[in-house]
């Protein structure tokens, strides 16, 4: 896991600004670091920096450099596989041809090398970065279609005098670009471009204000800056650097049909869990010592059971976040798991008020962007706990509940869609069986699955009722911005499932990457190997919502191995933290500090302080302060316009 970024300027490249770039990253990779240079003359360097290996200190300091470059790779690496110097990148081709700085793992990479080997690629090292520099040079962009991981790399073809950027299925890797006629940077994370002159550093007042109402914004796979955009996920784009045209193609898709599923449960059980077992044996492939998130669901149960499994004698470490208010705490789920299991090594931390104001500020310049809600604080104090155990690779559970249908509006739309093919004796008794073993507020559930079949102005309008987020925003700006309220629910199961990815885990996936790498650990996620994705998507809803249990095929692939009371619990509490009770602890300091910042022109600063002495019955008005809360911070961190 490490951190990438680089320049195209014809104009020229400032080096002191790719050496800052390259220590605002260092968070990303403090094991190595490197650079490539060169120019449109032909002249070419290789460099060390202040934080490059011993075996290469004979190079020249990108500082020192005596020749003016167009083109600059950065690298900084976090040594995971191959902890040698042969794993130092950038990672140039055996015939000059290709340079590539890369972020992420491609888990398969053996059996990539054994057929790479069969076509007379020779291997220097044992790397995953070797194998995915030889795969491009011999299938070209195509090679991301044998990948099974996480990727972002950036590939410099010299013949062809063009950059490919590639990105991961799902976006578990970071990748931002900026453009505009005379310069081209990317990075792995947005604060690295930030410290260009070259880059506009401008916040778009319509996502910024879809962010404050909606807590998204309008079209997935977008940042709230207006000219850094993301690199999307399961795409490759190329860049003529003779033209600077730009041109992006996607290989992965989440509409592509899948052919239907027609096997029994039970036949479907055991393929999900021979899938699941390959994901997670690929997902234990490391040099270094391999922990384990565990908060006390259903998913990372599964993860460190059958992690356990498959390390026998050796030690597993487990994080989780614990609570002294009983009402949230899932830690003895935790240990009703760990308990069970001889080889492993149970540890706790308890997140608090008191260490998330005083943590906040980092944490949301970690982030690039704000938060959600607290929660992302609690998984913060995971990562600085597992750093504080020298854990450097941490397997974690995102994506089930989306390719499952763990969430309220999955059971909402299932029973939906039983009223829809007139299955009324299967809606009322799956209605009572959820009430029963999902949540009492089945109803509610229902009904925010309802509202997505309503016209949009309709959803506006009740939006607008319920939450608080638009009179975040001035009323002037409010009609000026004229937001349009995102599309992130689906009709069916299987449209829910696909925004889910792109809105909510993508979301996800952002917090999961930097609260990790901030700590310099190497975060995965082994529900998303794309080939149980692939197998889940295919599966009827009655075999991941059935008899009342959401997830029902994970269940009955757990049952008999983990505790009853893990697997099949009924009070899903979704990695909560106590919001109201923290609110009512740094209300002082809450309020003291939104007076003295500045705000967004577009933020209504008077509103938002009446709320630091409101307490809230609502769990979404809640969130939506401190969303609200963590704008504010994000824009004072960063010091922005907006």
């Amino acid at each position: 896991m490490c951190g990438i970024a680089g320049i195209y300027n014809v104009r020229g490249i400032d080096l002191a600004e790719i050496n800052t770039i390259s220590q605002t990253l260092k968070h990303r990779g403090p094991d190595d670091e490197g650079f490539f240079l060169s120019n449109n003359e032909g002249h070419v360097e290789v460099c060390k920096g202040d934080n490059t290996i011993n075996e290469l200190q004979q190079l020249t300091h990108v500082l020192e450099v005596n020749f003016h470059p167009t083109l600059a790779l950065l690298h900084r690496r976090l040594s995971i596989i191959d902890l040698s110097a042969l794993g130092h990148q950038p990672l140039i081709s055996a015939d000059n041809r290709y340079v590539m700085v890369y972020n992420g793992e491609v888990y398969n990479f053996k059996e990539i090398r054994q057929e790479l080997q069969q076509k007379g690629y020779a291997f220097n090292s044992n790397s995953d970065t070797e194998v995915v520099l030889n795969a491009f040079a011999a299938w070209g962009k195509s090679c991301v279609n044998r990948f099974v991981g996480m990727w972002a790399f950036v590939i410099y073809d010299k013949q062809e005098n063009t950059l490919t950027l590639s990105r991961d299925r799902f976006g578990v890797k970071p990748l931002y670009y900026f453009k505009n006629e005379h310069c081209f940077a990317f990075a792995s994370e947005i604060k690295a471009l930030l410290k260009l002159k070259a880059v506009d550093k401008s916040v778009s007042e319509t996502k910024l204000g879809a962010y404050l109402a909606f807590g998204t914004i309008s079209e997935p796979y977008q940042n709230l800056f207006k000219n850094i955009f993301d690199i999307e996920p399961g795409c490759n784009y190329q860049l003529n650097l003779n033209t600077l045209e730009f041109q992006k193609e996607q290989y992965y898709s989440l509409e592509n049909k899948l052919p239907k599923n027609i096997s029994d449960i039970g036949s479907n059980t055991q393929k999900m869990e021979a899938l699941f077992n390959q994901s997670i044996e690929l997902h234990l492939i490391s040099d270094v010592e391999v922990g384990t998130c565990l908060s006390g669901g259903l998913d990372s149960s599964a993860i460190i059971h059958q992690a356990s499994q498959q390390l026998k004698q050796t030690q597993l470490k487990t994080i989780t976040a614990a609570y002294h208010d009983k009402l949230i705490d899932e830690s003895n789920y935790a240990k009703l798991v760990t308990d069970d299991l001889t080889n492993v090594n149970a540890y706790y931390t308890y997140p608090d008020a008191e260490k998330m104001m005083a943590g906040m500020e980092k944490m949301i310049y970690y982030q690039d962007l704000p938060i959600g809600s607290t929660s992302i604080f609690a998984h913060w104090e995971v990562m600085k706990c597992a750093n504080e155990h020298q854990i450097k690779v941490l397997l974690n559970g995102q994506g089930a509940d989306e390719i499952l249908g763990g969430y309220y509006n999955f059971a909402g739309i299932h029973l939906i869609e039983l009223l829809k093919k007139f299955q009324f004796n299967r809606f009322f008794k799956e209605y009572q069986l959820l009430k029963q073993n999902f949540t009492p507020q089945i109803k509610t559930a229902v009904l925010r699955a309802a509202y997505y079949y309503l016209p949009n102005n309709l959803q506006q309008h009740l939006r607008a009722k319920e939450r608080l987020s638009y009179s975040f925003i001035k009323e002037d700006k409010l009609n000026e911005l004229d937001l349009q309220i995102p599309k992130r629910g689906g009709k069916t199961f299987n449209e829910h499932v696909n925004l889910s990815l792109k809105f909510g885990l993508y979301e996800l996936l952002r917090y999961e990457d930097r609260n990790s790498m901030a700590f310099s650990i190497e975060s995965r996620v082994p529900f998303l190997d794309h080939r149980l994705v692939d197998f889940i998507r295919t599966l009827p809803t009655d075999q991941k919502i059935y008899g009342g249990w959401t997830k029902y095929i994970l269940r009955k692939m757990l049952n008999q191995k983990l505790n009853d009371q893990v697997v099949w619990r009924k009070d899903k509490k979704g990695f909560l933290t106590p919001q109201q009770d923290w609110k009512k602890d740094v209300m002082k300091t809450l309020t003291k500090e939104l007076k003295e910042s500045n705000i967004p022109s577009i933020m209504d600063r008077d509103y938002i302080l009446k709320l630091c002495d409101k307490d809230f019955s609502h769990a979404s008005h809640l969130s939506e302060f401190w969303r609200a809360y963590s704008v504010v911070k994000w824009y004072n961190v960063f010091n922005l316009n907006v």
